[in-house]
């Protein structure tokens, strides 16, 4: 067994009261003295000098939206957890979309049986597992991640240190996953900022613990269609929104775009959309639509 290096990512110098940043030192003691009660720090060990460089070059690299560029042709999982304090239960939520239409939702709440106070981080890793296993499941080659916990690309790729037995687990099972012939990219989102898919997946942790939310998924569909892949999916988001069953349109795994307006809808369930109109006529109106109808008819 080589000796081993400690190398550190982010970590402070009390006595010189500067940050430590991408350093690599021989010995566990000069380690210690830039990490012990250093809130965030970042540090691990190797027996070869050149993972650590790429540990500290490559390792704490995290994407994240609206900043970064990463794949738009894939499977995108969006992951969240809650906790409930009263009754000491967690609940994890994924939301995955591909080509902008939602393909499957995943929710369930738990109780919390760890030893350490991980709250709603459980939710969170247990998501992201699902996530990934359902993107095999479909056989899908690569899939984003997107989340607003950190450890959850840190703990996968062995970046952060693994102190408990969830990290432990979550970092295992992940490696097992991508094993299997997947490329998880992992995208950093900011926690409650309006990302529609990310809310989505939130507020489904929040129902299955009877949370109330802001309701930011139910204001976004007053204004806006969502298109989803099945009837499944739209009834999982009516469970959290207040009759905006027009609003949600099943329309399998076709694509569609971000800039499709509602009008491109209609156009697509046109004797869906005339029979809603029609009930909103008056008899004398509806007769007179039926003359026009059977002129066209006839020509």
């Amino acid at each position: 067994m080589g000796k081993k290096v400690y190398a550190i990512k982010e970590g402070f110098d009390s006595e010189a009261n500067i940050k430590i940043e991408n350093k690599i030192v021989n010995t566990w003691a000069e380690c210690l003295k830039y990490v012990k009660g250093v809130k965030g720090a970042k540090y691990k060990s190797f027996e070869d000098i050149n993972e650590a460089k790429r540990f500290l070059e490559e390792g704490s690299k995290l994407l994240k939206m609206g900043v970064d560029e990463y794949p738009k042709d894939c499977l995108h999982i969006y992951v969240d957890g809650s906790y409930n304090i009263s009754t000491e239960k967690y609940s994890y939520g994924l939301v995955a979309v591909r080509n902008n239409v939602v393909e499957y939702i995943d929710s369930a709440s738990a109780e919390d049986t760890s030893k350490s106070n991980i709250r709603q981080i459980a939710g969170e890793l247990e998501a992201a597992v699902k996530g990934v296993e359902y993107a095999l499941s479909k056989k899908d080659k690569r899939v984003v991640i997107f989340h607003d916990y950190e450890g959850i690309a840190h703990h996968a790729t062995g970046f952060w240190e693994r102190r408990e037995e969830s990290s432990i687990k979550y970092f295992n099972r992940m490696n097992e996953l991508m094993k299997l012939g997947i490329e998880v990219i992992f995208v950093k989102v900011d926690s409650h900022t309006g990302e529609f898919f990310n809310e989505l997946a939130d507020e489904k942790c929040k129902e299955k613990l009877a949370i109330a939310s802001d309701r930011v998924v139910d204001k976004w569909l007053a204004k806006n269609i969502l298109y989803v892949s099945n009837e499944k999916v739209r009834i999982e988001i009516l469970s959290i929104t207040n009759n905006k069953e027009e609003n949600i349109v099943v329309v399998g795994n076709q694509k569609i775009t971000s800039n499709e307006s509602k009008k491109d809808e209609i156009e697509s369930n046109i004797p869906e959309e005339i029979n809603r109109i029609l009930n909103k006529l008056s008899k004398e109106k509806q007769l007179r639509i039926l003359e026009i109808v059977k002129e066209i008819s006839a020509e």
